[in-house]
């Protein structure tokens, strides 16, 4: 026995002082995306040699030039940076490379909530120690040892790269005359993803400069109501909740029992997001901008703004934490704002303690107010997101996120949707104790997955979304005192329940119409008190700004089918 583990340590030390089996390693490691993606994306074969040859020999000659192995090693952690970041996104969404929204989502995302996910994706992060933890470990001892790489060794490594390299050109030049579109910097990793890197690093320098940028617009936004009369409208953007988990649109569980009773409410069943990223959604529901113009949101102001403009008080509330996006570029803009995350020394908030700060709100008083309450919602961990007093469905325990404790996490989430219902209907009593002109507009910012299908995708902010991201609840509340002076606005509403919606196009527009304020900016046909309501086909805003239709975003089987089920592909695809 002492023998045989003597043998084994000798055999594991050798291996490790091996400095041509650390460059294989380093090779293999780097190269398991570029493998991967020949199986998960609608590229060319042509396009999917290139994407094979051309990085490995890029590899092997960049490994050949140095004789010290661990320095050389170390020289290209860049690259293992890139291959380590891909693959847990793989594990995450199954496709697509690192996207410019996934750099931008590191660079807004609060620590806190990217700690509970990385704590839920152990598996990925076990196979990251292996693949790069290793060899970047193994080549500090080797730097440290001087471990050299043996000449025949770079001989044999520069030639086999060289040969790689041709090879891979001779694809490429294939793929350009015979695979029309063909892009080499789109389809080529890691060429791809430090092009999505340079994009994300400029639209971050962009929106730093927002200040300057929007300083001098103007929604020119005036008021056309009763200046004597009360006024109060209440914006909520909630996160991540997805429609399908609504008693309210036809979902089996009771997660609306207090919105299902309230009058004057109107449920829109099919709205869809056009984006499955928080920080590009939610600003398009607090602006102008939407998937058509979004690359024109840094001049953009938000619809605090324009109700300033028209003559009301204005109010953002928050519970989440500032991260220096146009979300919070927005909410400066109000006569109030306060950041619950931000005051609070508790690492969860609940939404429910939003509640008295709008409570005070109202109650001073002003004649003219705008409320605009940022929500978590239903964000993972879904445990958090509600007292456990308050759990109707159960077992909701905290769970590592993985298929096998789907019911648990369905039930954990349907919690969640339950407890906005109660927020949402304390809102709203709020608003209706007023006695006054008032309404109440909600959409979440996205929708979510929940391992609902064979692809056994998780969370949202996917490269491609899924029809369970887009999909998300969209209601609007009018007041008694807002149906009896203008009935025609839950009228017309309610000819438009059954429409396709668009909360990014639709909410602001609908809150200036129910509000009677004009702006050069107003759409009549985006607002859902129009009799022309009108959005046209529904669009996606890809990671590149790109409004494209959903036929032309690779949505899979599990999408058309339910996408299908809830509209009618007829409707949505032409």
């Amino acid at each position: 026995m002492k023998k045989n583990l003597k043998n084994i340590c000798q055999a594991a030390k050798t291996v490790c002082g091996s400095a041509g089996a650390l460059a294989i390693w380093t090779i293999i490691a780097i190269m398991v995306p570029n493998i991967v993606f020949c199986f998960t994306e609608p590229w060319s074969v042509a396009a999917k040699i290139a994407g094979i040859l051309l990085p490995a020999g890029l590899y092997m000659a960049l490994l050949s030039l140095g004789r010290k192995i661990g320095r050389t090693v170390w020289c290209m952690s860049p690259f293992i940076f890139f291959s380590a970041f891909q693959v847990v996104l793989l594990y995450l969404y199954g496709e697509s490379v690192i996207a410019v929204d996934m750099f931008l989502n590191v660079f807004t995302t609060n620590v806190a909530e990217a700690s509970q996910l990385l704590l839920n994706l152990l598996e990925a992060l076990a196979m990251v120690a292996i693949l790069y933890v290793v060899p970047l470990v193994w080549g500090g001892i080797a730097w440290f040892r001087s471990t050299l790489l043996p000449e025949f060794f770079r001989k044999r490594l520069r030639f086999l790269g060289m040969i790689f390299l041709c090879v891979g050109l001779l694809a490429v030049g294939s793929a350009y005359l015979f695979f029309p579109g063909y892009n080499i910097v789109r389809e080529t990793f890691p060429l791809n993803a430090i092009d999505n890197l340079t994009e994300a690093v400029a639209r971050t320098s962009q929106m730093r400069h927002y200040g300057e940028t929007s300083r001098g617009f103007s929604y020119n936004a005036h008021s056309e109501a009763d200046p004597d009369k009360r006024e109060l409208y209440i914006l909520v953007i909630g996160e991540t909740g997805r429609a399908m988990n609504w008693q309210l649109g036809g979902y089996g569980r009771p997660t609306n029992p207090r919105l299902s009773k309230i009058k004057g409410l109107t449920y829109f069943p099919r709205g869809f997001t056009e984006s499955n990223t928080t920080h590009k959604s939610v600003p398009m529901l607090m602006s102008f901008a939407s998937a058509e113009n979004f690359d024109s949101i840094y001049r953009y102001k938000s619809i605090i703004t324009a109700f300033k403009e028209a003559g009301y008080n204005t109010a953002f509330f928050s519970n989440q934490v500032p991260n220096r996006s146009y979300t919070q570029f927005f909410a400066e803009e109000a006569d109030t704002t306060i950041y619950l995350g931000d005051k609070s020394k508790r690492e969860v908030t609940l939404d429910g303690e939003l509640l008295p700060l709008l409570r005070e709100t109202i109650s001073k008083g002003a004649k003219k107010q705008l409320v605009v309450l940022h929500t978590y919602g239903s964000h993972f961990l879904y445990s958090d997101r509600y007292p456990s007093e308050m759990a109707c469905f159960t077992p909701d325990s905290r769970l590592d996120a993985n298929r096998h404790n789907r019911p648990q996490l369905i039930n954990a989430f349907d919690n969640t949707i339950r407890y906005t219902d109660f927020v949402l209907s304390e809102i709203i009593a709020m608003a209706d104790s007023a006695d006054c002109r008032a309404a109440v507009l909600y959409s979440t910012d996205h929708g979510e997955d929940i391992f609902d299908d064979d692809r056994e995708r998780f969370l949202h902010a996917s490269p491609v979304p899924t029809a369970y991201q887009l999909h998300v609840p969209v209601l609007c509340w009018l007041s008694k005192e807002c149906e009896d002076e203008e009935p025609r606005l839950s009228r017309i509403m309610q000819t438009h329940k059954d429409k396709i919606v668009s909360p990014q196009k639709s909410l602001f527009m609908t809150a200036l119409d129910i509000a009677s304020i004009s702006s050069p900016y107003y759409k009549e046909e985006w607002s859902l008190c129009s009799p022309s309501y009108n959005i046209g086909i529904p669009v996606y805003l890809t990671a590149r700004n790109e409004a494209k239709k959903w036929d032309e975003i690779n949505l899979k089987k599990f999408d058309l089918q339910y996408l299908d089920s809830v509209c009618g592909l007829g409707n949505v695809i032409k």
